[in-house]
């Protein structure tokens, strides 16, 4: 979720470490730039994620929080809103940029059972999520409603080729940021290079 400036956001993650699944939440701002993350957990393919942001009125702040429905895994962290600051844009994405055969094997990546509250009343169905791709990469695409109704899923193709495929690990790091799983993937890559 972002506000409305687009210079926060809070989420559950799920990211792929290079050979296995792992989650936490994060909080990240721009400016300053600020990054907060809760315990990590690893994740065993096909495990259920359920992952929630909640507003707490009395504190003005969010609790976000990610489980592993299978063992009762839980991450969370509280994040203060900033003078008021509300979080009430949604986005389902799967971000870094590498080559095709560093994404997860399975080309498949499921989110179910989406809901949201505004103010208190079911409005999921009042979002209108749009399908869109940031960097063309993998035939990477998010599909709306697949593969069943209410479902978002994005998949991508790890056979295909790269524009990412030359780049070493320095480079991929550059391009992926300093933080997070981006560099994460690098760096045990960099250790099995070494």
């Amino acid at each position: 979720m972002d506000p409305d400036d687009n210079l926060n956001l809070v989420q559950p993650v799920n990211p792929w470490g290079g050979n296995a699944w792992s989650m936490y939440t994060e909080y990240f701002q721009w400016r300053p730039t600020h990054n907060s993350n809760s315990k990590q957990y690893k994740v065993n393919a096909g495990e259920t994620l359920h992952g929630s942001i909640v507003y707490n009125k009395n504190e003005d702040s969010y609790l976000l929080s990610q489980q592993i429905v299978e063992t009762g895994a839980v991450s969370s962290q509280t994040v203060p809103c900033q003078d008021g600051k509300k979080y009430t844009i949604p986005y389902i994405v799967y971000e870094k940029l590498f080559p095709c055969g560093d994404y997860p094997p399975d080309g498949i990546v499921t989110f179910r059972n989406i809901t949201a509250e505004c103010d208190g009343v079911d409005c999921t169905k009042d979002i209108v999520w749009e399908a869109k791709v940031k960097d063309a990469n993998c035939n990477m695409a998010a599909r709306i409603d697949y593969p069943q109704p209410g479902e978002i899923s994005i998949t991508w193709d790890t056979s295909m080729p790269s524009a990412y495929d030359g780049l070493s690990y320095d480079d991929l790091e550059a391009l992926n940021g300093q933080s997070g799983w981006g560099k994460s993937l690098v760096q045990s890559r960099r250790q099995v290079e070494i």
